[in-house]
């Protein structure tokens, strides 16, 4: 667990460092390590964004926050001694990684909110986190080259666990394995060219001088990029689907592209800025309507896959590989996947509330009726779920629990090679601690005598 907070404080602190900014603190040195000091407005700062994200905040929180600024200090030391190099691109790529992923945060949910929160524009936020995160990704390096290709073997999994105080073992609440097959409606060719001469006359207005910002807040269906005026932020180009990511790089500043169809629909996309293979566009997306006959259709042909599922005429296998278009639902039984673990079972409360109420009522075996719903990228589609397994409130156990245990006998072996190098390198490093956070458990091991 510890290694867990170690990686999630590493992505505090970018955001940690602008609040930073934005306190009159009275501020003061808590420790030195190298020649990087640890500011006490850090310190404070990280421990407020814990706060604004609710995470739990434990009694020693400062003590843990130094612990692991001070071990992401000994690791920009050794990165910088061992001359690991990262990129400017790689820089700008991370950079909007991370401000996308605070601005998806709950309670934020817009660009312009993120902004009005910390009283800057998001090119400030980026110039003032620019060198935070390029220290970052040399740390990131250093660590990576610590941790090399750790892995855990099964009889090492089976080691740990059987080590484990039978008290301490991890308590795990109901969970199910739940897969679904997934169809999309097809777009009528008369829906399909409405939209495409949408998008022409759209396009001529631009050309004929109108900003494509105003036709993308008023046009465009990609409410994340809508109100930006259609402003997508500078990244990779290769983080968009290659038939975007193709015509972006094919554009020059301030050129705009022709029509471009993907998987989300038709684009418009101006160039606003480019470096390498870094780009910076903004674009308008329409959507093509499904008409309710083709919605009718779809949802008559999910309905007779289920009756051939229930009958036993088609396998669970065959309906997905045949038909199943849902990208979460490629895998071979369609399973739904926990993000967090990488794993099929997904404890009940972490289901979304449309999927959970559903589910609830199956048996182990079962198929749902066929359910209209909308993808998180606001298509239209049909689905079917199924309970593969269900798994009662239990102490953990090899047979039913492997997946998770082998990822905590992972994260423990990684952290005994992280104690292993700071006991390597600590004495090697001028370290200095303030009097008041010496006592502190894990700063002490950073303190040689």
């Amino acid at each position: 667990m510890k290694y867990k907070i170690i990686l999630f404080s590493l992505l505090l602190c970018l955001v940690a460092t602008t609040r930073s900014n934005a306190q009159k603190v009275i501020d003061e040195v808590v420790a030195v390590v190298g020649d990087e000091m640890i500011m006490r407005s850090e310190i404070e700062a990280q421990l407020q964004q814990m706060r604004d994200l609710k995470l739990e905040e434990r009694a020693n929180a400062k003590c843990i926050i130094l612990e692991q600024v001070m071990q992401r200090k000994l690791l920009l030391a050794r990165a910088k001694a061992d001359s690991l190099k990262v990129t400017d691109d790689q820089v700008e790529s991370e950079l909007s990684r991370r401000i996308d992923y605070f601005v998806n945060q709950p309670g934020v949910g817009s660009v312009e909110k993120l902004e009005q929160y910390y009283s800057k524009s998001i090119a400030e936020i980026k110039n003032e986190l620019r060198r935070s995160i390029k220290e970052q990704l040399l740390a990131d390096q250093m660590q990576n080259k610590v941790l090399g290709s750790a892995d855990v073997t099964p009889a090492e999994v089976r080691k740990y666990f059987n080590g484990l105080p039978k008290d301490s073992l991890p308590y795990y609440s109901t969970e199910v394995e739940v897969g679904q097959i997934v169809i999309y409606p097809k777009i009528g060719k008369e829906e399909r060219l409405a939209t495409i001469e949408q998008l022409k006359e759209i396009r001529q207005d631009i050309l004929n001088g109108a900003k494509f910002a105003n036709k993308a807040i008023v046009f465009s269906k990609d409410n994340g990029s809508a109100l930006k005026g259609g402003d997508l932020g500078m990244t990779r180009a290769d983080n968009y689907v290659p038939e975007f990511a193709s015509a972006c790089l094919r554009l020059k500043k301030d050129s705009l592209s022709p029509i471009i169809e993907t998987k989300y629909g038709f684009h418009l996309i101006q160039m606003i800025e480019r470096k390498g293979e870094m780009v910076h566009v903004r674009h308008i997306l329409l959507k093509p309507e499904v008409s309710d006959f083709q919605k009718g259709k779809a949802n008559e042909y999910l309905d007779s896959l289920r009756g051939k599922l229930i009958t036993g005429d088609i396998s669970i296998k065959d309906a997905i590989a045949k038909n199943s278009e849902g990208q979460d639902s490629k895998n071979a039984e369609g399973l739904m996947m926990d993000p967090k673990t990488n794993s099929s079972k997904i404890p009940v409360d972490e289901l979304d509330a449309g999927t959970f109420f559903i589910v609830d009522k199956l048996k182990v075996g079962e198929f749902s009726t066929v359910i209209p719903y909308e993808t998180a990228d606001g298509r239209a589609a049909f689905r079917i779920l199924y309970l593969k397994s269900k798994t009662e409130p239990h102490r953990a156990n090899l047979k039913d629990d492997y997946p998770k245990l082998r990822q905590i006998a992972l994260e423990s072996k990684k952290m005994e090679k992280v104690q292993l190098w700071l006991k390597k390198y600590i004495p090697l490093t001028y370290i200095r601690v303030d009097e008041k956070y010496q006592k502190c458990d894990g700063v002490a091991k950073f303190l040689t005598k």
